[in-house]
């Protein structure tokens, strides 16, 4: 390290790394290319915290160790709160260490592996496991998640990932480095050796009063093949942090089961929401009760020189940026566009519109004379919690629509609301709704500094939109504390269940009710799912009172009658004799309240051509939504032709669409549905999509107005339908039982594939692709085309779908693996043939402005799975096709990776524009890539 009389400002030093131990202070110091002259502490800064400041590669970097001792997330908290109120440049940082390996059978992780937070599902990297509430049944509820790093270190770590792919990391020749520039640290710095990395099983505890293993039974020790090459091995995923240390290996086992975390320690979770990190640790020990400190001068130095490698590969431009939230002046009207563009929050009065018109005059009057709602409403001064439960399909969502007119018409309360949907991936996170309460509660405030609070917020997370559920808890939270324009406040939320973390999202609500200064009651519906019920349960004997209404079938049944009954009297043919009589009583019986099923039976018996027809109908009627929804596909199918059948399959296939990648639309529209017919009806376009898909999917489906796009999309008419169709994915029902799959469903179990042929005549075939190809080369962004990019993005997203597949089902049956390989031929020739340089080029030009990331991310991932199915064919003889399948798909993401990584992610990266290297012109690869025949990367050397 050179030593530098070079004197920064504060404000000079823009990335914080943070060490808990001395050991790890050490090996961050020796990382440094030069070391700067201390600064003193600024005036307002009311502590004695001592700091190292110097370089690495462009960045300048301030180093803290936590105080001797006192570890943990309260501490590291401190620590940080501390350097930021004297270094404010700071951008972002690193936490980096050493911790307590969780190994696997899918991740291989031994001593002196490096450990790095990666956002995995719903969290940002960070899961604090010891952060939440025992609820009934002794089981631990976690209320909250921590924030994910920036987007330019997940870029770095991304791109730095994919590098070490291609040539390997440098952390051997790093620590080699930094022994020669201080021999006094090669002792405890040096690698123990693999004799000393014993992984013993994880019930097996350390003897008592035993300093070493040495008298542990060597029998208990796990077996584990030899690494073909002695180096650290970095793992990417979730890092579980804590206030205690972890050493029992059997929690160690059952929280990484639980959570899927791949490291334990102790800091992370006190720094994650006060500054953007990233979490670096070195695995020291298997955090079981044989750790000892043999490894932890390695671990902290692998750490160590990842922080260095990951640091080479930022962009200074990213941790130099002048602007700080203190430089941002904005005008009031500026400030609401900003922070309420920054929740981005669905549209929920459509949803209360749709749900109260279906509620028939008188059919909630019931509610308002029960017990618990008369009380709930009656009661103004004191916090509550109103349940809502009750069935499937049993009318929770009409009632709640109810109740919120009722609210909104006969108090001066304000009322806040959202209706969670399982379809729709715009409103079954918990993140959605509490973006749209928050929104829905500003806006109802006039308090200027209230709105400035949350912008710093928004400012500090550098996120366009809010993507952190702990940091919206934290501000609704924080809202619901400040005095409020009306002293009574409902929040009423819908569906619970449908939320991809309802009991998260639950505990959240009613925390923040708890901690309001005004009085906020909430209504919160449900099905009796049994993890919302734990939550629920550990309310009904504390604050706030906790009321229960659970819609039994003796509150609906005469609505739901005269529901029937005024259904009937609109079938000509029977509505006023004695078949009309008999269809309402069995219907109504049928039904036992359920307003879904009985509006899917009567919508079935309009549709029967005769008598006798409704006769049979009546005779065999379902039992139940299940035995329904059965009874309406296998109808439907009687009726259909060949054809007729196929494109139904195609429908069905395409209507659920929140496995795709975000796209910013979630339901099927007639652009999507106009190419998804033409291809399965031999390239040849159907008259009305929409119309078409009216006769070939009622009535599971309804048809959406899209008030901001002025379109129709098609979505499943309720949670259940979309239900029993993933059943059918699957072929088991929800307590695992075999089940029988209407034909019009059983392509469900290759979706992906189906789709990803579909995507693929777009791309070679269709005329809309290619008028959107020449109007992309005549102006070449979206921005300039002044529209939307037609079905683009999801047959492009129909194609990623199918490479990012890891393996295939295992209980497909001889047709399903005849139709499988003949899908997966029709993708590799797509792949080895010229056919899809359409689709090449277009992603090109689409994502040239800021894309090429997310492009890069794709073909990492495909790649991976590629690779993964490769060995998943060589264990199942049935699925040998696979082979030479994942062999095309391995070369060509292979390929395809070296060329994006060659012309742009990789040279520089900033503020999510790429920047090509000099020489190549706009858009380059499309014509490059006319020489299929050859491997890419040649084309580059």
């Amino acid at each position: 390290m050179m030593r530098s009389s070079k004197i920064c400002a504060h404000n000079d030093y823009t990335i914080a790394w943070i060490c808990a131990l001395p050991v790890e202070m050490a090996a961050a110091c020796a990382m440094l290319d030069e070391r700067h002259e201390s600064l003193p502490l600024q005036p307002e800064s009311h502590h004695h915290s001592i700091y190292v400041l110097g370089r690495v590669g462009p960045h300048n970097v301030v180093i803290a160790c936590l105080p001797s001792g006192i570890t943990g997330t309260i501490s590291a908290a401190r620590v940080v709160s501390q350097m930021l109120a004297t270094f404010k440049g700071l951008k972002f940082g690193l936490m980096v260490g050493i911790g307590g390996g969780a190994p696997s059978a899918e991740n291989d992780i031994r001593l002196g592996d490096v450990v790095v937070g990666k956002p995995t599902g719903f969290f940002g990297g960070v899961i604090q496991y010891d952060f939440g509430k025992t609820v009934q049944n002794g089981r631990f509820v976690r209320t909250g998640m921590l924030n994910k790093p920036p987007e330019a270190l997940l870029t770095a770590m991304s791109i730095l990932q994919a590098r070490h792919m291609m040539e390997g990391h440098g952390i051997a020749s790093t620590i080699q480095q930094m022994i020669g520039k201080y021999p006094a640290m090669e002792a405890q710095f040096t690698c123990p050796g693999v004799a000393s990395d014993r992984l013993y099983e994880a019930g097996y505890e350390h003897p008592e009063n035993e300093p070493t293993c040495s008298n542990c039974e060597p029998e208990r020790l796990e077996h584990r093949e030899p690494r073909p090459l002695q180096l650290p091995v970095i793992h990417y995923g979730l890092i579980a942090s804590g206030d205690q240390v972890m050493k029992h290996g059997a929690t160690r086992e059952q929280l990484r089961r639980e959570l899927d975390v791949l490291c334990f320690e102790m800091e992370a979770a006190g720094l994650i929401d006060s500054l953007p990190f990233v979490i670096i640790r070195g695995i020291s020990d298997y955090a079981d009760s044989h750790k000892n400190n043999h490894w932890q001068g390695y671990a902290a130095a692998t750490a160590a020189a990842y922080a260095k490698e990951l640091m080479s590969v930022i962009p200074a431009a990213e941790s130099q940026d002048p602007r700080s939230a203190v430089d941002i002046h904005e005008t009031n009207e500026a400030l609401y566009a900003n922070v309420q563009e920054w929740l981005s929050p669905a549209d929920v009065q459509d949803d209360l519109y749709r749900h109260g018109n279906e509620c028939m005059s008188g059919s909630c009057d019931w509610a308002l004379n029960t017990t618990e709602v008369k009380s709930f409403l009656a009661t103004k001064t004191e916090n509550e919690i109103l349940r809502i439960g009750g069935a499937p399909g049993n009318g929770k969502s009409t009632l709640t629509a109810f109740i919120i007119h009722h609210l909104i018409e006969t108090t001066n309360a304000d009322v806040l609301y959202f209706f969670c949907k399982g379809t729709d991936e715009n409103k079954n996170h918990p993140l959605q709704v509490l973006r749209s309460l928050l929104s829905q509660l500003l806006s109802k405030t006039e308090e200027s500094d209230l709105y400035s609070w949350v912008n710093k917020v928004r400012l500090q997370s550098g996120q366009k939109t809010a993507q952190s559920f702990a940091t919206l808890s934290h501000v609704f939270q924080f809202a619901l504390r400040q005095d409020l324009q009306k002293p009574l406040l409902y929040i009423a939320v819908d569906a619970l269940d449908e939320c991809q973390d309802g009991p998260l999202l639950a505990s959240s609500l009613i925390t923040a009710s708890t901690l309001s200064r005004g009085v906020v009651k909430l209504i919160l519906t449900s099905r009796e799912d049994p993890e919302l019920l734990d939550v629920f349960g550990q309310y009904q004997e504390n604050r706030p009172p906790l009321r229960e209404l659970i819609v039994v079938p003796e509150y609906v049944r005469r609505p739901v009658k005269a529901y029937v009954q005024e259904r009937m009297y609109r079938c000509k043919h029977i509505g006023h004799n004695a078949l009309g009589r008999i269809v309402l009583k069995e219907v109504s019986a049928a039904a036992d309240g359920s307003w879904l099923y009985a509006r899917l039976m009567m919508d079935e018996i309009q549709r029967l051509p005769s008598a006798a027809s409704v006769q049979r109908q009546l005779e065999n009627i379902p039992n139940g939504l299940v035995q329904l929804h059965a009874r309406i596909f296998a109808t439907m199918e009687k009726s259909f032709s060949p054809l007729e059948l196929r494109l139904s399959q195609q429908a069905f296939l395409w209507v659920d669409m929140l496995d795709f990648v975000q796209i910013g639309r979630v339901h099927l529209d007639r652009e999507v549905l106009d190419i998804v017919f033409q291809a399965e009806n031999g390239g040849e376009p159907v008259f009305d999509s929409m119309d078409l898909a009216r006769r070939l999917c009622s009535p599971l489906v309804t048809f959406k107005q899209v008030r901001k796009e002025s379109r129709h999309g098609v979505v499943f008419v309720h949670q259940t339908a979309a239900q029993f169709v993933r059943q059918c994915a699957s072929r088991r029902t929800e307590t695992g039982a075999l089940m029988t799959v209407p034909r019009i469903l059983k392509p469900q179990a290759l979706k992906e594939l189906y789709r990803a042929n579909t995507a693929v005549w777009y791309f070679e075939s269709c005329v809309k692709s290619t008028s959107m190809l020449k109007d992309l080369r005549d102006q070449p962004s979206i921005e300039g085309l002044g529209r939307r990019p037609g079905a683009y993005f999801e047959m492009a997203y129909g194609l990623w779908g199918a490479f990012f597949l890891e393996n295939l089902p295992t209980y497909l049956d001889e047709d399903d693996i005849e139709q499988a390989s003949i899908l997966c031929n029709r993708l590799a020739l797509f792949l080895q043939s010229g056919r899809c340089l359409k689709w090449i080029e277009m992603a090109i030009i689409i994502n040239y402005d800021g894309g090429f990331v997310s492009l890069f991310h794709n073909a990492i991932r495909a790649l991976e799975a590629s690779r993964k199915m490769h060995d998943s064919s060589n264990s199942n003889k049935k699925y040998s096709f696979l082979r030479e399948y994942s062999r095309v798909t391995s070369q060509f993401f292979a390929d395809y990776t070296y060329v994006i990584y060659t012309t742009g992610p990789c040279d520089s990266v900033s503020d999510g524009v790429i920047l090509m290297p000099k020489g190549f012109e706009r858009r380059p690869l499309a014509v490059e890539l006319l020489s299929l025949g050859k491997k890419w990367s040649h084309l580059y050397k």
